[in-house]
């Protein structure tokens, strides 16, 4: 008996990871701990949680903490959704394979999960390993940005409010590689200076006059190497939900 059970038991516990009412819960379950972190954050801004910022989750355990416990519960729910999804997704590549299925639209829910798999693990990514590096003031001279690249400002557009806040602001600045060559980008407040399929970010906090009286602004650096998996996971959730939608059609 004992040697049957054993098998079952695995059996059962394989479905289970497989099952449709899993990645229901889990989907469920995600949404709830979400929503519950997002009163805990906004009620311990200033205390417990006044070092989370953007998507670092580094702070949720410096120390652990049981105002963070909907977090931890998160990472337990996530880490099974992540599970059933790549055994669901696996199992469909293989039967869609093996069926010698070549048209691509059986393939759009195959894609649109891979998308989802990409999605959790650029925002794993980004949690362990993005940082904020020491701003950057631009003025008319160059100045270094980061290793091999530097930067000038050419121009600075404000456009004022009526009562006299900035409604957009706009600075043309010259580029320079490490190989010297130099180009024009345009920074604003919401149009960073970006490389790396937006990996490092230099993102406009505010213009300032220089230390020599100029007009200057000042850039934050962030280092995100999560953003480019996010990317790579919009597309294929995009072009799966495309070919499922021709599908539908």
């Amino acid at each position: 008996m004992p040697s049957e059970s054993g098998p079952r038991s695995r059996r059962t516990w394989a479905r289970w990871l497989r099952s449709q009412e899993l990645n229901l819960i889990c989907g469920f379950g995600t949404a709830l701990l979400l929503g519950i972190g997002s009163f805990v954050l906004a009620a311990t801004a200033d205390t417990t949680s006044q070092d989370v910022h953007m998507e670092d989750v580094r702070a949720f355990f410096a120390p652990l903490s049981m105002t963070h416990l909907w977090f931890y519960l998160l990472l337990v729910v996530v880490t099974l959704y992540a599970l059933n999804t790549l055994l669901c997704t696996w199992d469909t590549l293989v039967l869609r394979v093996r069926a010698r299925i070549v048209n691509p639209q059986a393939y759009a829910g195959v894609l649109v999960h891979v998308g989802l798999l990409v999605a959790f693990l650029a925002h794993l990514v980004g949690g362990l390993w993005s940082r904020e590096e020491a701003p950057v003031v631009v003025t008319a001279d160059l100045v270094a940005l980061s290793e091999g690249r530097q930067a000038r400002l050419l121009d600075l557009a404000m456009t004022p409010q009526a009562d006299g806040s900035l409604k957009s602001v706009r600075a043309t600045l010259e580029v320079r590689d490490a190989s010297g060559q130099a180009t024009q980008a345009t920074v604003g407040f919401n149009e960073p200076l970006s490389y790396g399929l937006g990996s490092e970010m230099w993102l406009l906090t505010r213009p300032m006059r220089g230390p020599k009286g100029g007009d200057a602004v000042m850039l934050r650096h962030r280092v995100a190497p999560g953003n480019p998996l996010a990317l790579l996971g919009a597309l294929l959730l995009g072009v799966g939900t495309l070919l499922m939608i021709r599908r539908l059609g």
